[in-house]
């Protein structure tokens, strides 16, 4: 299985750890028959650094039909743009392709979230797919299990039983920083975004591993919308400088980085 969790926090396939913490669209999982994408967004409780506010999965394996699920602040739960899911507890049916279900079951991915109300997204869909999305106020949780599919990629890695190429450096290097124009199964891309505290994270980064990070963030955003912005090469150098790092905010505080007050 591959989970998310918290602020953020990720293992993939393999049991690779690598984080994300720039904004954007990612491949949470791209492949020839399963396509789930992630928008990763800063919250105030993350100082702006990355929580997995919106995930959406379709391709061929779903006849391209788009389920789509975010927040509890985000909006409605959608199959193709249109609402669905709208009473607590629920079931709906997508053809006889999909069972989505929205209700309190599921086994929580973070035990520190086991005071708050469950309302937990559960997808069975074709070829044994399973994904399982805990809807918090501002961010969301998320379990995917699943078997190998052909060309597999994405955030939770390539399935190869190798967890050492589960890196936020290696996977940018196989599929981009960001999903591509034209591959968007998003409406529309979410505005980037830094805060004071990732300015403050960036002038930090290591001078050599910065350096190589703006070598790669240049051929990795290509792919998405030709010559990308400062804000947007300014995320993936983010990514770059602290993917190995699973605990930045943690790390951001320690240094008092972080003001103590977000509420």
């Amino acid at each position: 299985e591959c989970t998310f969790w918290g602020d953020p926090h990720l293992k993939t396939f393999d049991g690779g750890r690598p984080s994300f913490y720039g904004d954007g669209e990612f491949y949470i999982v791209t492949s020839d028959t399963v396509v789930i994408q992630g928008r990763y967004m800063g919250t105030k409780y993350t100082a702006g650094l990355a929580a997995t506010n919106k995930v959406v999965v379709g391709g061929p394996f779903l006849e391209d039909h788009v389920i789509s699920v975010g927040t509890l602040e985000d909006g409605p739960i959608t199959v193709d743009g249109k609402p669905v899911l709208k009473e607590f507890p629920s079931s709906y049916r997508l053809d006889d392709l999909a069972v989505i279900t929205y209700s309190a079951e599921g086994k929580l991915v973070d035990k520190a979230t086991k005071d708050w109300e469950k309302k937990v997204v559960t997808m069975e869909l074709p070829g044994d797919v399973r994904v399982e999305v805990f809807r918090w106020a501002n961010y969301l949780d998320l379990r995917i299990t699943m078997p190998k599919q052909p060309n597999q990629d994405g955030s939770c890695g390539n399935m190869n039983a190798d967890a050492s190429d589960d890196t936020t450096e290696a996977i940018f290097a196989r599929i981009g920083a960001r999903v591509p124009n034209g591959k968007l199964l998003f409406m529309d891309r979410a505005p980037v975004t830094l805060t004071e505290v990732e300015e403050k994270l960036l002038l930090m980064c290591e001078p050599s591993r910065l350096a190589k990070a703006r070598t790669a963030c240049a051929r990795d955003l290509s792919v998405v919308r030709g010559e990308p912005s400062t804000v947007q090469t300014k995320s993936c150098l983010l990514d770059l400088c602290y993917g190995s790092n699973e605990h930045t905010l943690k790390m951001a505080k320690s240094l008092g980085l972080v003001p103590e007050i977000i509420e």
